[in-house]
């Protein structure tokens, strides 16, 4: 509260255009100056989201930002802040903003977590974004190597946004290394947006092997091609393109219309380079457009008059999101400093052997206080009982 709330400005890349501070809440109470600086940044700018961290005064800061008319309409999210005080301490962070405080660059991983998380919790050691409640009891060794190549499984599966990549998220990516990785973020920042995947070719030292194999794990969002937003490898296009020939229709179409593509005979471009297996593996990218199947995040809705554990009483019916799943039951955001411990009993009404059935992280939910213990910071929660 008496440090201000940080500002960080970003644009479509993740780039940093602008940063300061402000002080809407005790012990300070500029509202007023505060609303005109937000103001003006937002239209200034032409903002469409704002990111909030769940962390000290979140709640606060998200009700002051929700009080003030802006000239367009700004969507208010409200972020998991687990380890970005670790990502400002680290040598990553001081090599991205040499010149600025820790706190500028808590603001900034926070937004670039709005845009593109999977991108920048790759920064961070997963041990500290809290993996498991025995994660301190295992071989630290062991535990690093499977973290690490579950971080590299997870970069493949989901593919990376070239416009919004960090330079460390692309050195997981097969055939890019540390000096390749800085080299196309340093010719983006030269030449802005990549509009297609083929310019990753005039990236110095991008040789044919290492784009034949980064390439097809690259997504081009809004670029020339639609295929550029789709796993599927660009020596493969010709393909799609020859379906495409041949259904008199444009890739948009194909991509969006799943029954067109479902009538199509795939025998008919079986070839010596590519078996039913393959063009089965295309269909199934074409179905999953982008790098997300989830479609949009939410923007959550947390209780208006619920800002710290003093405010609850046993049986409030709150909204919630599931921030940490463990064998014993699940921890749940219900808007304030201290999560809520939801039993494995307190989940559903049937037997279940592990909460992970049910509930996954992130997800919505809806609670009923059972107990508040203040002294203890702790808060005992039922999804069962609602």
């Amino acid at each position: 509260f008496r440090s201000g709330c940080k500002l960080a400005i970003l644009d479509e890349t993740g780039t940093l255009h602008h940063d300061t501070t402000i002080y809407p809440h005790p012990p300070q109470n500029n509202i007023n100056e505060a609303s005109a600086n937000l103001q003006y940044l937002i239209s200034h700018h032409n903002i469409q989201a704002i990111a909030v961290g769940n962390g000290t005064a979140g709640k606060e800061t998200i009700k002051f930002i929700k009080n003030i008319k802006f000239d367009h309409a700004v969507d208010v999210y409200f972020v998991n802040e687990n380890g970005a005080s670790i990502y400002s301490a680290s040598d990553i962070a001081r090599e991205e903003f040499p010149d600025k405080d820790i706190t500028v660059r808590g603001a900034v991983s926070i937004g670039r977590r709005l845009m593109d998380p999977l991108a920048e919790l790759v920064k961070i050691d997963a041990k500290s974004i809290g993996v498991g409640q025995y994660q301190h009891d295992v071989d630290q060794n062991l535990l690093k190597e499977k973290l690490n190549e579950t971080v590299t499984d997870c970069v493949h599966a989901v593919g990376i946004n070239i416009n919004t990549a960090s330079q460390h998220i692309l050195t997981h990516l097969s055939g890019l290394g540390p000096v390749l990785a800085k080299n196309i973020i340093n010719y983006r920042s030269e030449n802005g947006a990549y509009n297609n995947i083929k310019a990753l070719l005039k990236v110095p030292r991008m040789g044919k092997k290492s784009y034949e194999q980064a390439a097809g794990f690259l997504r081009v969002v809004d670029g020339k091609n639609p295929l550029d937003n789709t796993g599927v490898h660009p020596e493969r296009y010709s393909i799609i393109e020859s379906m495409v020939k041949n259904n008199k229709c444009d890739i948009s179409t194909f991509i969006n219309n799943k029954d067109l593509r479902k009538s199509i005979d795939l025998n008919q471009y079986i070839n010596q380079d590519c078996g039913r297996p393959t063009l089965l593996d295309i269909m199934k990218e074409l179905d999953k457009p982008g790098l997300d199947p989830r479609g949009a995040a939410k923007p959550i809705q947390f209780s208006d008059h619920i800002n710290s554990i003093s405010d609850l009483n046993t049986g409030m019916i709150l909204p919630g999101i599931v921030n940490n799943v463990t064998k014993f039951g699940a921890f749940v955001d219900i808007g304030i400093k201290e999560s809520g411990l939801v039993h494995i009993s307190e989940i559903t009404t049937r037997f279940i052997k592990d909460p992970a059935e049910i509930l996954s992280v992130n997800q919505d939910v809806t609670v009923k206080v059972l107990n508040v213990d203040i002294d203890k910071k702790r808060v005992s929660l039922s999804i069962k009982q609602v």
